[in-house]
């Protein structure tokens, strides 16, 4: 099975897009999950980036205080 995860910027809309994919064929059910339930894109990039191996290693705590310290805003 395969899932599609919609996301609402006006939960009003919710019970209309709920019966509109329910009359889709195909569809085996249509559940509603609070946003909590779901990591934020930063957390989700991450995960991705982690699962292909995107990783960095450094040689010890200073190394990679060295190189966060260069990612973060100003």
């Amino acid at each position: 099975m395969t899932q599609l995860i919609v996301s609402l910027e006006d939960s009003s809309m919710l019970s209309d897009i709920k019966k509109a994919i329910r009359k889709l064929k195909g569809v085996a059910s249509v559940s509603v999950s609070e946003s909590a339930d779901l990591p934020n894109v930063t957390t989700a990039k991450a995960i991705q980036e982690l699962e292909k191996g995107d990783t960095v290693v450094c040689e010890d705590f200073n190394a990679d205080l060295k190189l966060v310290s260069r990612e973060l805003p100003d």
